[in-house]
């Protein structure tokens, strides 16, 4: 009997990226516990347990609402139909889904503040100046957001998290020691590492913003996962000082490009970039302060 059941749970593996009725949804299951989160709202979570006939049983968490339901998945596993409900509720309705298909590609997602402060001021973009200049490369996609508080960084890393392939998120702000200034306010370490939880299948984060790696957001990103749940090569990467703007563009530039275009991993392409470009790290030019470029890994 034992035997049985461990192969019905073999058998009805709900582990892996999922579209349906209500946005990408990204589930783990180990053993017969599953647990995820889906695009629903700004952090929609999801967990449950497989029962011995591999049905699904869980229940939701969207912030503002909750409930319960169950998935069952079809004989190939490439796809389930369910029903849920709301808390107190007596009506079920559908819930259905099937795997997300595509081929894995690499990503590049640029989250950007709003610059300008007053209408006195002309709009202007970082992102956008790299969006056009990576967008030449062949086989990257290249994403470009605006974000005014955490709640658009959540969700739009929910979002990414359901990407097939690598990603390499950039945030362009203005920053701090205390981590990235938005129009809402600075947005503290912790919730920075909170939000690119989901994301299993980040490669990079790069802060195009001043100071961010003097203070420790670098330290509780890397910290907020045991060594083991990076992937191979991930990096956190950014300025110590307050880096001039025609700097940080030269810098940014040659290391993406390194990156993207020859293949480097992000420390191979930050010691070529240390190399090439003096005035990235530690040591000024007669033209140039030193732009304090940094990389850390787990």
């Amino acid at each position: 009997m034992m035997l049985m059941i461990l192969a019905l749970l073999v058998a009805s593996d709900f582990s892996g990226t999922w579209e349906t009725t209500y946005g990408d949804m990204v589930l783990e299951q180990s053993g017969s516990s599953v647990t995820g989160w889906y695009s629903y709202g700004t952090m929609s979570t999801i967990e449950g347990t497989v029962t011995e006939s591999g049905k699904l049983i869980f229940t939701y968490d969207e912030g503002d609402a909750s409930g319960s339901g169950w998935f069952l998945l079809s004989e190939n596993g490439s796809s389930f139909a369910g029903q849920w409900r709301a808390d107190g509720d007596r009506n079920w309705s559908g819930w259905d889904g099937h795997r997300a298909t595509g081929e894995p590609s690499t990503w590049v997602l640029i989250l950007e503040a709003e610059w300008q402060e007053s209408m006195r001021e002309n709009e202007y973009s970082f992102g956008e100046m790299l969006d056009a200049w990576l967008g030449r490369l062949e086989g990257v996609e290249i994403r470009h957001r605006f974000v005014h508080d955490l709640d658009d960084i959540r969700g739009f890393c929910i979002e990414a998290a359901t990407l097939p392939g690598d990603v390499y998120l950039l945030f362009a702000s203005h920053g701090t020691t205390e981590g990235i200034a938005l129009n809402s306010g600075t947005i503290q370490p912790h919730d920075l590492a909170d939000a690119i939880a989901p994301m299993n299948n980040l490669k990079l984060v790069h802060f195009s913003s001043c100071l961010v790696m003097a203070g420790r957001t670098d330290e509780v990103i890397l910290n907020s996962r045991s060594d083991s749940g990076w992937r191979d090569d991930f990096a956190v990467s950014g300025y110590t000082t307050s880096v001039d703007w025609g700097g940080s563009a030269i810098i940014e530039f040659y290391y993406l490009n390194q990156i993207l275009e020859n293949g480097l991993t992000p420390v191979e392409a930050a010691q070529a970039l240390n190399r090439d470009i003096r005035f990235s790290g530690t040591t000024a030019t007669p033209y140039m302060d030193a732009a304090g470029f940094e990389i850390q890994t787990p």
